[in-house]
């Protein structure tokens, strides 16, 4: 019994030992790694330009973390199976504890050689920069706001009574003057409901003067008692009579005339035609809800928009001053900007969406502007004497806001908190925190810190075409 415990207690011991054995070249395969991790770290910081504070700092905490490993792995009772590499460079290796020795510090530092002082760290180069001045500029206070055309008239064509399609005078999408024959309805009934009444008013015309003449016979004989006073009357009521049949028949030709009018479709307005859905020779009737066309006046065209509640009060105060002028943009158009001015503003705002609509009217005699269509609207309401500005590019935003990298005399660079009111055509108002006469950064902030070392280089020629490439998009660190 007792030779199978110790041959037990000898196996578990030899399993310990193997063990430990493979734990030690783990751990020391980890260390030599790091230690190894550290050194190509720093060489690649250094070739990079990684500012010297930067490489300084992390140099101290490699080291001290590489030296607590290795004064760990050494102080253990046994011995790595790799030789452990030295965490400074410029120390002599250490030589290995021996295993009867107490892991004294004493004798660790008697031991080694007294260290010698470091290099100097290279001197980092400046970060080449793109930097432009800060400067003064009259700069206009702008609403940039999405629009909708609309058109000064839209005038749905329909039929006022039942017919027959005889003639088109115009294609689907053709610009139509005011008064221009468009459709032409089968008009030989009433043409001739036109003749028969003029015949009428022919025959009572002359029924009149009959009536006319007896009456002025009667007269002189009834005046010298040859005839009675009752034919007299009879000769007054007869004329009278033909008279009024007379009207009435000329008034029965032109309420004719007026229907043969509504067989000739024309214009209203000046405008261009839509979509034409009948045909020559299709059967319409006044109750058809199809129309026959619609024609939208597009020159001049409205541009509706809706303005924030926020910007209403400065927006009617400059409109009190005097008319307000727009620039129109259409999206995906390379073509100039279409000038107008504001027409009319709501008398009430959106409560729903708080916002007030506004409409500028839009001079479109090149018929650029569609009704439905979105576009950019831009609303200059008043223009800021001496702003301070800078490129837009220059201004990054950080968790403390917004700020600049600007220049001093040194060539090297302060951090400043600004303040940007607003940006307009790439270019930002400053309300707080530069002044004119500054350099600012405006390309190449990624690799910069406060203080950092720059040299400013000059912006890229133009190319062959004429157009200077546009600096890389850059965040700010």
């Amino acid at each position: 019994m007792r030779g199978e415990k110790l041959v037990r207690a000898v196996v578990n011991f030899v399993v310990a030992v193997i063990k430990l054995v493979v734990y030690v070249a783990i751990f020391g395969g980890i260390v030599y790694a790091a230690i190894l991790w550290r050194a190509d770290l720093l060489t690649e910081a250094n070739r990079l330009g990684v500012p010297a504070g930067i490489v300084e700092v992390a140099r101290t905490r490699l080291d001290q973390g590489a030296t607590i490993v290795v004064d760990l792995a050494k102080k253990a009772p046994f011995v790595l199976p790799i030789p452990l590499p030295s965490t400074e460079p410029t120390k002599a290796a250490a030589a290995p504890a021996d295993r009867n020795q107490p892991p004294a510090a004493t004798q660790a530092a008697a031991a080694a050689p007294p260290p010698a002082a470091k290099p100097d760290a290279p001197a980092v180069p400046a970060i080449a920069v793109l930097a432009t001045d800060v400067r003064r500029e009259n700069v206009p206070v702008v609403l940039d706001l999405l629009g909708t055309v609309q058109a000064v008239a839209s005038i749905p064509v329909k039929v006022r009574l039942d017919s027959q399609m005889a003639e088109i005078a115009v294609k689907e999408g053709d610009k139509v003057k005011a008064g221009q024959l468009i459709f032409k309805l089968d008009s030989r009934a009433i043409e001739a409901q036109i003749r028969q009444a003029e015949a009428v008013t022919v025959k009572d015309q002359a029924l009149v003067a009959q009536t006319a003449a007896e009456l002025e016979r009667v007269t002189p004989l009834s005046n010298s008692s040859f005839l009675s006073k009752k034919d007299l009357d009879t000769a007054k009521a007869a004329a009278d009579t033909a008279v009024a049949t007379l009207g009435a028949d000329k008034a029965a030709l032109e309420n004719l005339k007026v229907q043969l009018s509504y067989y000739e479709i024309r214009s209203p307005v000046d405008g261009r035609v839509g979509s034409l859905p009948y045909k020559p020779g299709a059967s319409i009737r006044a109750a058809d809800a199809t129309l026959l066309a619609t024609i939208n006046q597009t020159t001049p065209v409205y541009v509706a928009f809706a303005v924030p509640q926020g910007n209403v009060a400065p927006l009617r105060e400059a409109l009190g001053q005097r008319p307000l002028d727009v620039s129109i943009h259409i999206p995906g158009s390379n073509g100039p900007l279409l000038p107008g001015k504001i027409a009319f503003t709501e008398n009430q705002i959106d409560a729903s969406a708080g916002t007030l609509m506004v409409k500028a009217v839009v001079d479109n005699d090149a018929e650029r502007l569609i009704p439905g269509q979105f576009v950019d609207v831009r609303v200059i309401v008043k223009v800021d004497d001496n702003a301070v500005t800078v490129p837009e590019a220059a201004v990054l935003i950080g968790q403390s806001g917004n700020y600049a990298f600007v220049i001093k005399p040194d060539n090297t660079v302060d951090l400043r908190p600004v303040v940007r009111d607003r940006t307009v055509d790439g270019r930002a108002v400053i309300s707080q925190g530069l002044k004119p006469g500054e350099k600012v950064v405006v390309d190449g902030q990624a690799r910069l810190l406060q203080n950092s070392r720059v040299e400013v280089r000059a912006p890229a020629a133009p190319s062959q075409s004429g157009v200077v490439p546009a600096p890389k998009q850059q965040t700010g660190s």
